[in-house]
């Protein structure tokens, strides 16, 4: 909404997703008859743009904008990309996925292009370049279950942030990415919720130092990169009756051995305390004894040599369990989906679920509590149980009461 003032007017400009107000756009007549604008990050660097244009107005020193701006800072997507990345306090594997995304898709393309030079026509068509690469890719790799829209809708969704922080800086007046629907993916893949049985089989086909990794999974429903992450001071097993698992720290690298670098969770969420059962505390207290590093800060599940276990490692041993427990297509998340769902049934709120798994928004938090169709025919059965329970106490009722039965007459 436009806002008039004694001399031109600012607007402010408002995220499409949450209605909070992003940037401000000023606007003045010149003497000239056009009509000129900027955009600014903050309604008072709008406000003293409008005083100082309308200074030159009044002094008779006014030329348009662009003419008497010899030295404007421009950029070109490319560079401003870079500086975007740069500028923020990104978790290391945000950094480098930023960085690939433009070396990879913006770099050889779009990002040769100055932003004010770049239109929404311009955007549309690079984006429908990126996938029509991003197929062919996995066509070439013969990947059946994907067809390159999951990265290309990660591309987009990147990229229309960097345009945003343009906006943003007073680089452009308004972003040219604005194509529906584009940041957003469906998977093709549903997340496995595993039975107990077979939960089992893929721990007890793990070696035997990775069972507990793939128990306190499925138990707490922590990120695997949390879990590589974890000391011996975040095990509490005192006592199996109150034991817990505390987060505070992450593998935020994927890396060979010592390459692997380990962080601060991402959002304060992940800072958390999960309770544990007697049974996982019992198992955590033997894998203490036998394969963490020794000290509060040894690692619970280190490396052959004592290190953060890498990535590669856990992903090999995992792909031999699954296929000894004949469960092929079971990934390492779906020990979390499965922990998390099962609380879900088990009672647990949105709030205690955000909690359990680290979320800072409950729309994530929810997609646990989906109704199965074995625990809607549950509920209906027990509703069927309670109705007649209620209808056998109903006629008891009447009975004591000396009730004539079901065509009694009501009292008038």
């Amino acid at each position: 909404m436009a806002r008039k003032r004694g001399f031109g007017d600012l607007e402010a400009r408002r995220s499409k997703t949450t209605n909070k107000v992003i940037s401000w756009r000023a606007r003045y007549w010149g003497s000239d008859g056009r009509r000129y604008s900027k955009a600014f990050g903050d309604r008072l660097s709008a406000e003293m743009w409008l005083l100082e244009e309308r200074k030159l107005l009044d002094r008779g020193e006014w030329r348009p904008p662009h003419l008497r701006e010899a030295a404007v800072e421009r950029f070109t997507l490319s560079e401003w990309a870079a500086e975007y990345v740069e500028s923020r306090t990104l978790a290391p594997s945000t950094y480098r996925n930023y960085t690939r995304l433009v070396r990879l898709y913006v770099d050889p393309s779009i990002g040769r292009r100055y932003l004010d030079e770049i239109s929404g026509a311009d955007v549309a068509a690079w984006h429908a370049h990126v996938k029509t690469d991003l197929r062919k890719r996995a066509r070439a790799a013969g990947r059946t279950n994907g067809d390159g829209a999951g990265e290309a809708a990660q591309v987009y969704k990147f990229v229309s942030g960097v345009f945003r922080g343009a906006v943003a800086r007073g680089l452009i007046e308004s972003s040219p990415a604005h194509l529906v629907g584009a940041g957003r993916y469906r998977r093709h893949r549903q997340p496995v919720v595993l039975s107990s049985a077979e939960v089992e089989a893929l721990a007890r086909a793990l070696p035997e130092k990775y069972r507990a990794l793939a128990d306190v999974l499925s138990w707490t429903g922590l990120r695997v990169g949390e879990a590589r992450a974890l000391r011996r001071r975040d095990i509490d097993v005192r006592d199996l009756e109150a034991a817990s698992i505390t987060v505070t720290r992450t593998v935020t690298q994927g890396g060979r051995g010592t390459g692997a670098v380990i962080g601060r969770v991402k959002t304060e969420a992940g800072n958390r305390t999960v309770a544990i059962p007697p049974t996982l505390a019992a198992v955590l207290a033997g894998h203490l004894d036998r394969f963490a590093r020794p000290g509060r800060d040894g690692l619970v599940f280190p490396s052959r040599t004592g290190q953060v276990l890498p990535e590669a490692t856990w992903r090999y041993a995992w792909a031999k369990a699954r296929e000894a427990a004949g469960l092929p297509d079971v990934k390492t998340h779906d020990l979390r989906h499965t922990s998390l769902t099962m609380a879900a049934r088990a009672g647990a709120t949105t709030a205690e679920l955000m909690h359990r798994a680290g979320h800072s928004e409950a729309r994530v938090a929810m997609i646990y509590q989906h109704a199965t169709a074995e625990r809607d025919r549950m509920i209906a059965e027990r509703m069927v149980a309670l109705f007649r329970e209620d209808e056998l106490a109903a006629r008891r009722a009447r009975k004591r009461s000396g009730g004539s039965g079901d065509d009694a007459a009501p009292d008038d």
